[in-house]
């Protein structure tokens, strides 16, 4: 299966400065693993995923990851890849293009906002 980035539809959630567009999910792709391009311009809230793990790869731009309560921040940019494992508080932001890959696929609700 051939999936084109310019034919998928635009996606935006209030309260996050972004657009995505859900590249391979679970409602058509199996439960497997979920692929999301997202365009981000600012701070995305800190949360928590109770059922996948979460891998970025920024494709463009640059920005920040604080991975787990407490630790440093560290800086990101086009190439890098952050692993977060599932149950590991995080937060972002930045102006930045990039990938996000959750193994099991994406599941409605599975995200908690923390902030």
């Amino acid at each position: 299966m051939i999936i084109k980035l310019d034919e998928l539809s635009d996606i935006t959630e209030e309260g996050y400065p972004l657009v995505m567009k859900k590249a391979i999910h679970r409602d058509k792709h199996g439960d497997g693993i979920s692929v999301t391009w997202v365009k981000i311009w600012g701070h995305h809230k800190k949360m928590v995923c109770d059922v996948s793990d979460r891998v970025y790869y920024i494709i463009e731009g640059e920005g920040k990851f604080q991975v787990g309560e407490d630790t440093e921040w560290g800086q990101v940019a086009a190439g890098d890849f952050v692993f977060i494992p599932k149950g590991i508080p995080y937060v972002f932001e930045g102006h930045m293009t990039y990938l996000v890959m959750n193994g099991p696929a994406f599941l409605p609700g599975s995200d908690r906002v923390l902030e």
